[in-house]
């Protein structure tokens, strides 16, 4: 016998086992309502954008969609302005689209994927990339950053226009209070603005955020966590930002909204006054 043949000839037709790795893809063309999108590691779909398609639609020029098949679903990394382009172009009907197919794919290179795939064409806005990169898992502080948000009680709603209670939409604030405070004291700040605020969305825009983040990190050792529930829950967080809009003394916005917290904590009955230290 050969050393081509085999005591153990495979049937007919019968093809041999092989593990498929997550980076192996085929070409398929797919119908649109075989395709599954709006993951959440997904930038929404821009009605501006898909007119933009509509009017520059050029069939030569397009790239397949990135598509994962997962749990008998084929679910679209990238290409979802392009899927409502073609179906806004034949009359909203579903059409026949060339797609990429990556099997063996977990949710997380799903989403790390579509990170990199739209940071190449430079497509994502920091809350969108930072939205795919939490997904993903990839990135450390970010993964970090959430999970001690959602301990704190509040959901970090990257990517959305408008929060509701307990969200936070603000993305550069975050980070930035993140890396300045570290872990503990970030944890503390949320859990502050959640006792103070009650999840109040305006509690946790950017601006009230680094002020936090400038005034913990003056004063947190000698800040009663009670007394400045106590002293601030009174304050509509809308007044602390039209103040802090409002102090054209200091170019420092971080600066601005912490002195007008300061000032609220202050101007409380009773208590230890603090002394003004911001060195910024």
């Amino acid at each position: 016998m050969s050393k081509r043949s085999s005591s153990k000839a495979r049937k007919p037709n019968q093809q041999p086992s092989i593990e498929i790795p997550a980076t192996y893809f085929v070409e398929r063309v797919i119908s649109t309502d075989k395709l599954t999108s709006g993951l959440p590691y997904q930038r929404p779909v821009e009605d501006k954008e898909v007119d933009r398609l509509v009017r520059e639609w050029d069939e030569r020029l397009f790239e397949p969609l990135a598509v994962s098949y997962r749990d008998g679903r084929y679910n679209v990394i990238d290409g979802q302005h392009r899927i409502s382009a073609m179906r806004k172009l034949h009359g909203g009907r579903e059409v026949m689209i060339r797609c990429k197919v990556y099997s063996g794919m977990t949710y997380e290179q799903e989403a790390e994927l579509c990170y990199k795939l739209d940071k190449a064409k430079k497509r994502l806005s920091l809350s969108q990339s930072t939205n795919a990169l939490a997904e993903s898992g990839m990135d450390a502080e970010t993964t970090e950053i959430r999970r001690l948000m959602e301990t704190a009680g509040f959901t970090w709603a990257l990517g959305q226009r408008h929060g509701g209670e307990y969200e936070v939409i603000a993305t550069r604030a975050v980070i930035n209070a993140y890396r300045s405070l570290g872990s503990a004291a970030f944890s503390r700040m949320f859990r502050l603005l959640g006792k103070t605020w009650e999840g109040d969305p305006r509690s946790v825009m950017g601006p009230v955020l680094s002020g936090m983040a400038l005034f913990l990190n003056t004063y947190g050792e000698e800040l009663g966590d009670n007394a400045f529930i106590k002293r601030l829950s009174p304050v509509d967080p809308d007044e602390i930002i039209r103040r802090g809009k409002l102090d054209f003394s200091t170019k420092n916005a971080s600066l601005r909204y912490a002195k007008v917290i300061l000032e609220k904590y202050n101007s409380a009955r009773g208590g230890k006054k603090l002394t003004y230290r911001f060195n910024v």
